[in-house]
Order: structure tokens, then C-alpha cells, then sequence
């Protein structure tokens, strides 16, 4: 059995904010928690376009969700994640 020893925070921008309701939450995870399972948590708590972060067919993050880690872009989903690690979830600005 996975033992939780860790909280990492998740911040929530543009329309993940609203849907959430909070712009910031504290997760437990366990040891060898991936940054896919966080996803797959949150579509399966508040549904709707959280369900579209991770795409169907590659099994990462999708292109039209910007997720960050510790402030770096992310797409690789099977990162794991560890203690106080910062995931920030919105969508990518275009510019021009």
C-alpha cells in the first residue's frame, strides 16, 4: 500500500477556476503519484473540460491545456510528482 506522505498545490486559471470554484487547492498524494492521476482526479471531481486536459490518444497532457509544473510546461503525464510540487492548470494565451 501507497502511504500519503505529500501535498502538492494546485492552482486553477481561466475556466478551471470557475469550475472549481477556488483559484487553489491542497492534494495529498502518495509516493509515485503521477501528474496523470492528479488529472484523471480532478475530471472524475469536476468533470466538464477537466475531462479534456489528458488527450484520448497520446495519454498526454492535450494541446489546448496549458499545465504547469513547478513552472515549467508540462505534457508528460507519467512524471511523478513529490512533496510541495506546484501544478498550475489553465489554457494557453494565443498571441499575435
Amino acid at each position: 500500500m501507497k502511504l500519503m506522505n505529500a501535498h502538492i498545490k494546485i492552482q486553477f486559471y481561466a475556466m478551471f477556476k470557475e469550475i472549481v470554484g477556488k483559484k487553489e487547492i491542497i492534494h495529498d498524494i502518495y509516493s509515485e503519484t503521477t501528474l496523470g492521476e492528479v488529472l484523471t482526479m480532478l475530471a472524475k471531481k469536476y468533470g466538464k473540460d477537466f475531462e479534456e486536459t489528458i488527450d484520448k490518444k497520446t495519454g498526454q497532457v492535450d494541446v489546448n491545456t496549458l499545465v504547469m509544473l513547478n513552472g515549467q510546461n508540462i505534457r508528460d503525464t507519467d512524471v511523478k510528482l513529490k512533496e510541495n510540487d506546484l501544478v498550475i492548470i489553465t489554457i494557453p494565451v494565443g498571441g499575435g
